[in-house]
Order: C-alpha cells, then structure tokens, then sequence
C-alpha cells in the first residue's frame, strides 16, 4: 500500500511510524522541520502512552510535571499534585523526536510543500510533480488544504484562537480561567523556557486584544515572564461541534484526515496531541486490516466520539460566568475536588461522567453551579 502524508505533526508522524512499520510505503510531506509550532506543549499520561518507545541514545525531549494550579481571573488559586507527571515538550523537539522515529521504521520524510490534492488520491507538489498514492492522509492542521480539498474550510464556531510567546527561565504549570473571554490563561514549563498563552472562542475578542490581556496579567502576576522583546504567535485550535456528523466526515474513499485537520481536539480545554495520536493509531489499524479508510469514521466516533462530543455539548456551561470560580474555589478546601481537577490534566476523568463525580466530590459545589446555570 501506498501512502503520502501532508503534514508531519505528531499525527502525521505516528501514522507514518505505524504503517511504515506494517509495511506500507509512506512518505511524509513537510517543508517546515526543524519548527516550533505555537501551543502549550502539554502531554496526558494517555498521550505519553501511544508514543514510540524512546531508544537510550534519543530520550523524549520532555519536562516532567508533577503538579497544577488552577486559578481564578483574580488570582485566587488551588495547587493540585498530579498521582503521575505530564509531560511537557517544546514542539521544535516533539515534532523532530517523532519525525526521527517514523523515518527509522521506513517512512519517506520528503521536505516539500503539496500544493494541491487531487481527484482520487493524488497530490500535486509545489514543484508541480504528482504523486499518486492508495491513500492521501491529510496531518496538516487546523487550515488543512487536504480537509479544504474534500470538506471546505471548518466554520469559525468550531475554531479557538491562541496567542502567545515563549519566555526564558521557569514558572509552576498553571491555568488561570477567564470566563469573560471563554477561555483561559496559561503556563507550561518546558525543558528550557515557559510557554505563556492565551485562548478564546475565535473571533470573541481580536487576537491583538488578547495579547494585550496575556501582558497584563503577566505583568501584574508574573513579571519575569513578560519578555517584550519575545515573538507573539498566534494559531487556530479546532474542535468538533456537538453533532457525530463532525466526527465522520473524517475519511472516505481514498483519503483520511488526522489530528487538528480532523478537528480532533478537546472543545473546552484545546487540548490536542492525545487526539492527534490516538487518530493516527486507529487510522493505521483501519487502513492496515482493511487496506482502505472507509471504516475510519466510525472508528475514530466509537473511541474519541463520546468525550469529544461531551465537551462540546459542555463547553457553554463550563465556560458560564462563576462556574470555574466555584471550582476553583471548592478546590481550596475540598481535597475530592482537587483530585477531580487533578484527574482532568492527566485525562482519567472524562467529560461523560465529570457530573456525577463532582456530585460524589462536592454535592454543595455542584447544586450552588446548577443554581447559578439555572439564574443565568
């Protein structure tokens, strides 16, 4: 079987990894390695767990994190231990480490940009070559033009924006909610600096005036993060809407798209590298059983589906004014409530059964939330 992948994020990556080392011919498609690419960088123990395994002499380039805390817009915090690391990793170094693994199982890394997919499974390079292929599988992001090729472009109410910069020294992994903005603040220790950022629904405020909130409450809460001189990024953060529809256009005859061109990431928190792997891993399995994609959809709705479209259907109320204020409160004093938060970054609690939990962990924080859902 033939493969060619645009795009070689960790999604990209890990299925060239798993079918080259099935014994298909896959070749990788991007111009941009060696790239940091604008995101926390932040990796759940369910994420850790799909990774190649680390050979001696090329270790994971990656922070282990022992801890969260989680604040409100005004400071007020609650300091969670985590009962295993994440780990967090600068993207320059991920993305490498996992290149380095799928070209030593057999793939093909070709550092050229495909400019054009075509009918069946063609792509036509910037060059202007054209390479067909059994499979196309498009690993290219959030403005992926292999998705624009078969679906159009994803509507901007299932799209976040994220800015930021990178800042040398080191900070507590920390996240800092802001519901006027539906969003939150952030901080990632990686290896050698912080990531600092910010998210919002698109378009809920300009990318320039979340910029300028991200200083403010750096310059008021961590000045030695501020770095003026560092460079601004700003990236789009897809989701899934609240429909199984947004799950199976995934793949058809010929094609599959994966990671952030899927829309593969958690609607509330933006998370998207668990995702990015776990569709790789699936959509190798599917197309390695059945030497076609065609069963991919419904995979990827049966094992990410129900927590993806959870969170969606959530994600208004978690974002609603005073509910993260509850939490984060309850939090201070209610050690069940910190492990909830704790088990919601490491990806053991899940959205479907987050209500119950609560209700187990706090029956006072969750009826003064459904109160206040209830007056809003």
């Amino acid at each position: 079987m033939k493969v060619g992948i645009v795009g070689a994020g960790p999604a990209g990556c890990l299925a060239a990894y798993h079918l080259a080392r099935q014994g298909a011919r896959v070749t990788l498609f991007d111009p941009t390695h060696p790239r940091e690419k604008p995101c926390g960088g932040g990796l759940t123990g369910k994420a850790l767990q799909l990774l190649p395994p680390a050979p001696e002499r090329d270790p994971l380039p990656a922070r282990q994190v022992w801890s969260c805390r989680f604040e409100t817009a005004d400071g007020r915090g609650a300091d969670t231990a985590l009962a295993r690391p994440v780990a967090v990793a600068s993207r320059r170094e991920l993305d490498s480490w996992l290149l380095r693994r799928a070209v030593e199982a057999g793939a093909r890394h070709v550092a050229e940009r495909a400019a054009d997919v075509g009918e069946g499974a063609r792509l036509r390079l910037r060059s202007g070559e054209e390479r067909r292929f059994d499979v196309v599988v498009g690993a290219d992001g959030a403005s992926s033009g292999v998705r624009r090729a078969r679906l159009g472009p994803l509507p901007r109410e299932r799209l976040m924006m994220a800015a930021g910069w990178y800042a040398p020294g080191t900070a507590p992994m920390l996240v800092r909610f802001t519901p006027e903005l539906e969003g939150y603040l952030w901080l990632f220790p990686r290896p050698d600096h912080v990531a600092v950022g910010v998210c919002a629904p698109l378009g809920r405020r300009p990318t320039r005036e979340l910029l300028l909130r991200l200083e403010t409450e750096v310059r008021r809460s961590f000045p030695a993060l501020l770095d003026p001189e560092a460079e601004r990024y700003a990236h789009l953060i897809p989701s899934p809407g609240a429909g199984e529809g947004s799950i199976l256009e995934a793949g058809g005859e010929g094609w599959a798209l994966v990671g952030d061109a899927a829309a593969l990431a958690d609607p509330i928190t933006g998370e998207g590298i668990y995702y990015a792997l776990r569709s790789a891993e699936l959509l190798a399995d599917v197309l390695s059983r059945d030497g076609s994609p065609r069963r991919y959809p419904e995979r990827l709705l049966e094992e990410l589906g129900g927590e993806l479209l959870a969170a969606a259907r959530i994600r208004p109320r978690f974002h609603a004014p005073g509910f993260t204020a509850r939490l984060v409160r309850y939090a201070e004093r209610s050690p069940a409530i910190r492990d909830v938060l704790s088990e919601l970054v490491l990806g053991d609690q899940g959205y479907r059964g987050l209500k119950t939990r609560l209700l187990r962990a706090g029956p006072r924080f969750v009826l003064d939330s459904a109160l206040a859902i209830m007056a809003a």
